[in-house]
């Protein structure tokens, strides 16, 4: 059996301007202070590298996930608890 190739890049460079520029706007301003408060060099490159993969994912996200989202953190449509909620429950069954 061969090796299953990996998957492609996704396609935002990991710079401090493309990752500001595909991330949500609720998220930005908490990039861009981390990124600051960061010390050139590896510090500065493990806060790329962790934002991106946020970056890639806040581009792939449809209107519909956002709307499933937003209905689990608030509990929002019928059935559905709470996240907070449901992490406190699942928290006290330990």
């Amino acid at each position: 059996m061969g090796v299953l190739p990996r998957p492609a890049e996704p396609g935002i460079p990991r710079t401090a301007e493309a990752i500001a520029g595909a991330l949500a706007p609720v998220r930005r301003g908490a990039f861009l202070e981390e990124l600051h408060a960061a010390r050139a060099g590896d510090e500065q490159s493990a806060v790329l590298e962790r934002w991106h993969l946020r970056a890639v994912a806040d581009t792939r996200r449809t209107d519909a996930d956002r709307a499933r989202a937003a209905a689990l953190r608030t509990g929002g449509r019928d059935g559905v608890r709470p996240l907070g909620a449901l992490l406190a429950s699942l928290g006290g069954a330990r």
